[in-house]
């Protein structure tokens, strides 16, 4: 349906035009609303009506020009966002590129893609030295809309072109009388500062009016997004004035099309609106909606809904477990990450598209050296490690040449294979080097420090090792070493430095650190839902970061409900990552349920395909489940030819009792090569070489794992360095402390969470009179919002902190001048304060003055009690059929209370 077409036919009936001279507005009033619909979920369809979108491989595949267009188009935004000006002449033959296998591309698109790449790279003078303005003001009249939209931009601001205002605003023109939104809302826009355009009759409501039409479109999933653009517009009250209704019309339509940040918006609607706008019924409605849409409220926002008159009982029984009283650390994440279902074949196909446009990327005269760097990983995925090494060999040595730090590193491990030739293990030493003095790369140092230590064949080489190690250290690259249990533990007064440095390393990309924080994020019961929106964003760019995360829900789950929660979150990564994550998943099931024999079968199903990619601890873990029906030999001689190509460390490990002794050797080489220096991989080798009986080579192994940092003494007592490094150093500040600084560093916030660790009696800092002096210094110098917290917080502290306030100040008197003012919230709190503490009939008819004051303001607890004492003649008239009323209207809105209250006044009879 075209809601323009709709919007336009019916327009005497939605527009309602008061409009003077241009001279004489600033802005249009204007009333555009929006067309009757039931409500329907047109912008969030559900889940089961959308296909799944199944990326299967191991078929046979070709390379077409609508995958080459995918590719160039994501790899120029990419490095257009990364560095323009190193990458400039490669982006532009990517754009030449495109334009000789894109009709639609070529000619004027291709031109303001390269005009944003002059841009983007500052290039001003080059960019007006091609005549490419000149050339598409030539060309204008076959131009798009859009193109000249962008044309109009450049001339009418001078960007390496001299402005001409006249030609910019015939372009706009143009693309006005063609049905353009944009155009037609600058022109209403010129039309308002005073400038009108030439030769633009149509009046201005009609303009605005077309251009509103215009924006709105079809009735598809992107209605709601639009709709909320005008309801943007007429809050920012920019070219129609300002009009806080329409802007709710447009927002409620939205919402009623089933958006999410629609629903959310009307909700914050109601929490600002004055008493008389506010309607706590659709307030809860659309919280509602939001919350079955995704939403998840902060903190922050719960409180702004409890002081609004919702209660935060009515809040939680929305939101459900996730914000119930138990806040327990499983606020799943995992409900905002992007996954989909992704078939892999048992191996990577050996000519996959993407590997194919690589191969024609490099090709490319001025193609860099990261270019050939990800060739030469493709290249070592898809042949594997072992059976793709010399061609990847080819392509890392060509990435060096031209410069790329990456493709430098990656060389220098791969050439370790061979370090009993002293020449390319010293050039892999001289590679490592240059990547740390030139690339600034920390983990070379590592590299260096492993080589010396471990990998070398005469190591341990500890005078060379160590001065690596420290400068490492030094750098703070390395992940920082902790458990599950100890990371979710974490305290920020305690160990603040640890925190800082795993978010730091998880926003620098850090796989293991990013799984990690995004797990800190998930347990944090003060996270904003923008917050996880953002590491939920960060996880879904990484598989193997999503697989991390899997693990360490698998990891730190508490009970039978959420192991069984992770297990199938697990299931779920498995079927995004493919198989990847097969032998993560299938360690999970052997631990979870493995002698269910369905789950047995699953089991072996996933450790065969991460066998047939070398995963030598899945290859293990067949010979052990299946020994009593197999040998370890034949599970060799099933995986040998994967172990060839693509085996890893642990498959090296498994094989070298199985294989020749000429081919011996080069396993123990590739193993090395492949190895952390680490307790475990050097107990490894050491075993490796005492079962072929080779006591040398196992004893020099066992001296070499004494070189290692805390060599068995820290696995044994589950301390870590930043444990033992802490020892003795003096006590981290306390919550209090660290608020108590903030204090006199001036943040008058810190009073609250001050407050709030001295009012409550479970906690040390307790004490009822600093407490008091904490509200009373809020109460005298906050802001009218700190004074409408102080007031909540004193109707809800205990006695000893209510007496010590009422001993220094009348704290009634606040809570009168801020209830006599529009804070309909405080009239609630000053009313049950004063019927709690009654202690005469006047208390009472003053409480329910106040009360009655709240209820006829929208506010629901106000609503509740004042039906309450009608309902009981407390300090008013009884009243039954008065009191149902407001208790039957509180009760619509959601009060838990208010329903069973009328219920059993009903059934009093009275």
């Amino acid at each position: 349906m075209n809601l323009r077409k709709l919007l336009l036919t019916g327009a005497a009936a939605l527009i309602l035009p008061h409009i003077g001279t241009a001279q004489q507005a600033r802005t249009l009033d204007l009333v555009f609303m929006p067309p009757a619909f039931e409500p329907r979920n047109v912008c969030n369809p559900r889940t089961q009506d959308v296909s799944i979108d199944v990326d299967e491989e191991g078929e046979e595949e070709f390379l077409e020009d609508v995958h080459r267009i995918l590719y160039i188009d994501r790899h120029v935004r990419q490095l257009i966002n990364e560095d323009p000006v190193q990458f400039f002449e490669f982006i532009s033959d990517l754009i030449s590129w495109r334009e000789r296998i894109d009709a639609r591309f070529a000619g004027p698109e291709a031109d303001f893609a390269r005009i944003d790449l002059y841009i983007a790279a500052g290039k001003f003078d080059e960019l007006a030295a091609t005549g490419v303005f000149q050339r598409l003001r030539a060309e204008a009249d076959a131009l798009s809309n859009n193109q000249k939209m962008k044309l109009a931009r450049h001339f009418r601001d001078g960007i390496a072109v001299a402005e001409d205002l006249p030609y910019a605003r015939e372009l706009v023109r143009q693309a006005a009388y063609a049905g353009h939104a944009n155009a037609l809302l600058d022109i209403a826009r010129m039309q308002l500062k005073g400038e009108p355009m030439p030769d633009w009759d149509a009046p201005l409501d009609l303009t605005v009016t077309m251009a509103f039409g215009g924006f709105l479109g079809q009735l598809d999933e992107g209605v709601c997004r639009r709709a909320e653009r005008l309801a943007q517009e007429y809050l920012e009250g920019n070219v129609v004035s300002r009009n806080p209704d329409v802007a709710r019309a447009w927002l409620r339509f939205s919402a009623d099309l089933g958006s999410r940040s629609g629903a959310w918006r009307m909700v914050e609607f109601h929490l600002k609106a004055d008493a008389a706008e506010k309607d706590n019924v659709e307030m809860l409605h659309y919280l509602k909606k939001a919350v079955e849409r995704g939403m998840v409220p902060d903190e922050a926002q719960i409180a702004e809904l409890e002081a609004s008159g919702a209660r935060l009982e009515i809040v939680r029984e929305i939101l459900g477990f996730n914000h119930s009283e138990d806040r327990s650390r499983r606020a799943q994440m995992s409900k905002l990450l992007e996954l989909r279902v992704n078939v892999d074949a048992q191996e990577a196909d050996e000519d996959g598209l993407f590997f194919q446009y690589l191969q024609e990327v490099v090709m490319l005269p001025s193609a860099p050296g990261r270019a050939y760097t990800r060739l030469a990983r493709e290249t070592r995925v898809r042949f594997g490690r072992w059976g793709g090494e010399d061609r990847a060999r080819e392509y890392l040595e060509k990435a060096t040449e031209l410069g790329d730090a990456e493709g430098q590193y990656e060389l220098a491990a791969l050439l370790v294979r061979y370090r009993d030739d002293p020449a390319i293990l010293n050039r892999a030493v001289d590679l490592w080097t240059d990547s740390v003095s030139r690339h600034g790369m920390e983990a070379a140092m590592h590299e260096l420090d492993s080589l010396y230590r471990c990998k070398a064949p005469d190591a341990p080489r500890l005078w060379e090792a160590q001065p690596w190690a420290d400068a490492y250290a030094a750098s703070e690259h390395k992940t920082v070493p902790i458990s599950a249990t100890d990371l979710i533990a974490l305290d920020r007064y305690k160990e603040p430095w640890t925190i800082a440095r795993i978010q730091s390393q998880a926003l620098n990309g850090r796989i293991d650190s990013l799984a990690r924080h995004a797990q800190r994020v998930q347990i944090d019961p003060f996270m904003s839902e923008r917050a996880q929106r953002i590491w939920a964003k960060r996880l879904n760019r990484s598989d193997k970061a999503m697989e991390l995360f899997a693990e360490l829900e698998f990891e730190l789950a508490t009970n039978p409900a959420e192991r069984t929660r992770a297990i199938e979150f697990f299931r779920r990564v498995y079927l995004n990552n493919g198989v990847t994550t097969a032998l993560d998943l299938a360690i999970a099931l052997v631990e979870d349920n493995g002698r269910v024999p369905e789950i047995a079968d699953e089991i072996l199903r996933l450790l065969d395909q991460a066998a047939h990619r070398g995963e030598g601890a899945a290859i293990r873990l067949i010979s052990r489940l299946q020994s009593d029906v197999r040998t370890e030999r034949s599970v060799y001689e099933q995986y040998a030819d994967e172990i060839e190509k693509r085996g890893d460390f642990l498959a090296m490990m498994f094989s070298l009792p199985h294989v020749s002794p000429d081919k011996r050797a080069d396993y123990f080489d590739r193993a090395v090569q492949q190895m952390n220096c680490s307790t475990k991989d050097v107990e490894e080798m050491a075993d490796a070489y005492t079962i072929l009986g080779d006591m040398t080579q196992a004893f020099r192994w066992k001296q070499i794992g004494l070189t290692l940092e805390g060599k068995h003494v820290l696995s044994k007592l589950r301390l870590s360095d930043v444990q033992l490094g802490a020892f003795d150093t003096g006590a981290a500040p306390n919550a209090a402390g660290v608020q108590q600084r903030a204090l006199e560093d001036g943040d008058l916030a810190a009073r609250r969470v001050l407050y709030q660790l001295t009012s409550d009696p479970n906690l040390e800092n307790y004490d009822p009179d600093v407490a008091a002096g904490h509200l009373l210094a809020l109460a005298a110098d906050g802001t009218a919002q700190d004074q409408a917290w102080v007031l909540g917080q004193f109707r809800r502290a205990g006695g000893p902190v209510q007496d010590a306030v009422l001993a220094q100040y009348d704290i009634s008197a606040l809570f009168r001048r801020l209830g006599e003012g529009s804070d309909v919230s405080t009239r609630a709190e000053f009313g049950l304060l004063l019927r709690d503490r009654a202690s005469s009939r006047a208390h009472l008819a003053e409480a329910a003055q106040w009360l009655k004051s709240a209820a006829e303001a929208g506010n629901i607890e106000g609503m509740a009690a004042y039906g309450d004492m009608l309902g009981r003649g407390l300090g008013v008239v009884r009243d039954v059929p008065e009191a149902l009323a407001w208790l039957d209207q509180a009760a619509r809105a959601g009060h838990p209370e208010a329903e069973r209250t009328a219920r059993l006044l009903r059934l009093s009879g009275s």
